[in-house]
């Protein structure tokens, strides 16, 4: 009989909960990680991730190797309900250990069976909650305090029980996964690209470095496409896949050194809070992966084309900081917030396309891909929260800002090289004979909208949109559901 760990979003070995429970039985016992078909096809999985995965996960079977734990690690690429429903007909299971996971409707859909064939089974399914996330919770209360009490509590540390067996099962030949498992369809079919590269032990090499070194600017550079890859923290993937907890970046960042940095370290700090606040709000509600949170916005009609749509997901819309913005996310899985933001509002507002045109393609991108932040997020920029200020970025503004000297447009557009600065932020204004003798513009195309104009009638649509009756109803809804009431002042009602 077996005690099997199953490794879903939470791919370390410590501060991991049902591990440490299946260690302390002092059992058989198997770690499990699968890459299940159903989720290798599903239109939000790319390659990059699988590879993060897939690295990650060979780190932990040759750490459990080296640390002489005598369990088997193994990862298979199978449906889940047919793994565990063989291997407990083949060796039996006395329990399945496992985290909550905030996914996708088909990973609530395959929890669901499971849960229902553990039962029919005789089989323990035991969940532990990772990162203060709360499943089906209906009002935020307490919620903010729970969190800082759980971001608080000292970390559960794996040990082996002193009379842990070793065993070995033998599986369907099929089933082993011996290599990075390949999706068939988006993005990297041959696996290259700059991507940072998955486990635990990345995942503390950038915790580390982040505090000692590149902090020092942070808050000053956080909005800047190029030089945020460097002093951002570039913890996002390791928290999105599980190689670092929540907890463990949080509290390095309660003991990093505050001298020099201490503005930095609050800009950081917040963001860690609002990383639980959106998975919880998705988990809370998570009918937004397919519908606006703000049912109102059901209604809102688009009129975005075909062509547009392509153009914005190749980087090919004449409008340079959209597209070297594109390029570099499908290039390397990596952009800053603000940016990404942009890329939202410009699909959304600029090219009136609804925000699930693109969530998926951008689901892709990011080898960050957390499905609590992600679609909260897409919405909140695209305007169908009915709650949030509603922001339509001037891309051609967000360029001369944030990259003044045009230098991250240069690096992924080539074909304006050869174009100074102010005038590579809107090539278009610039007479075709000057153009000739600054050494052209290749291909690159003209602007696909009009950036004034189609901001103009965005801004016009959706405040218009944003006081209709339904819309404002909703709102009233989404606030009692996802913010915590405020108390009572002393002395007001």
């Amino acid at each position: 009989m077996w005690d099997v760990v199953w490794f879903k979003r939470d791919l370390r070995l410590r501060d991991h909960a049902p591990l440490a429970e299946a260690l302390r039985c002092g059992r058989q016992v198997l770690l499990l990680h699968l890459f299940e078909p159903l989720d290798l096809a599903h239109p939000t999985t790319s390659n990059r991730h699988v590879r993060f995965r897939w690295q990650a996960w060979s780190q932990i079977a040759a750490e459990v190797d080296a640390l002489g734990w005598p369990v088997q690690v193994v990862a298979l690429e199978a449906d889940a309900v047919e793994a565990f429903q063989w291997l407990h007909e083949a060796a039996g299971i006395r329990t399945i250990w496992s985290h909550e996971e905030t996914g996708l409707r088909h990973t609530f859909d395959r929890d669901r069976a499971l849960a229902d064939w553990s039962k029919a089974a005789g089989v323990a399914w035991r969940e532990s909650e990772q990162q203060a996330v709360v499943r089906g919770l209906k009002g935020r209360g307490d919620w903010a305090d729970r969190w800082h009490r759980v971001m608080h509590a000292p970390p559960v540390q794996p040990v082996p029980g002193p009379q842990l067996e070793r065993a070995r099962i033998a599986w369907p030949a099929a089933w082993p996964v011996r290599g990075v498992p390949q999706v068939k369809h988006g993005l990297d079919p041959g696996l290259v690209g700059p991507f940072q590269p998955g486990g635990e032990r990345e995942a503390h090499r950038y915790l580390a470095t982040f505090f000692a070194e590149r902090i020092h600017g942070y808050r000053r550079q956080i909005g800047q496409p190029a030089a945020s890859r460097r002093s951002c923290s570039r913890l996002s993937p390791y928290l999105a896949w599980g190689c670092l907890s929540m907890r463990q970046a949080y509290q390095a960042y309660r003991a990093a050194p505050t001298k020099g940095v201490k503005s930095d370290l609050r800009a950081f700090g917040s963001r860690l809070r609002w990383q639980g606040h959106f998975i919880q709000k998705f988990e809370s509600e998570d009918r937004m992966e397919f519908e606006p949170v703000n049912r109102g916005y059901t209604a809102l009609e688009h009129r975005g084309l075909p062509e547009t749509l392509a153009a914005w997901k190749e980087g090919r819309t004449g409008i340079p900081m959209i597209d070297a913005c594109m390029r570099c996310v499908v290039a390397t899985g990596y952009l800053n917030f603000r940016m990404r933001a942009m890329l939202v509002s410009f699909l959304c507002h600029h090219l009136d396309h609804p925000w699930d045109a693109g969530v998926e393609h951008l689901a892709r991108c990011f080898l960050d891909f957390e499905p609590g932040i992600h679609y909260a997020q897409f919405q909140m920029q695209a305007g169908v929260t009915g709650i949030n200020t509603l922001r339509i970025y001037n891309p051609v503004k967000q360029g001369l800002e944030r990259d003044a000297d045009g230098a991250f447009i240069r690096q992924w557009i080539p074909e304006l090289a050869h174009v100074q600065a102010p005038e590579i932020h809107h090539p278009w204004t610039i007479p075709p004979m000057q153009r000739l003798w600054a050494g052209g513009t290749g291909d690159y195309p003209d602007p696909i909208v009009d950036v004034e104009a189609a901001a103009r009638a965005a801004r016009e649509k959706l405040w218009g949109f944003k006081r209709d009756p339904g819309v404002r109803q909703e709102a009233h809804r989404i606030l009692s559901v996802h913010v915590a009431p405020q108390p009572v002042k002393k002395g007001r009602r």
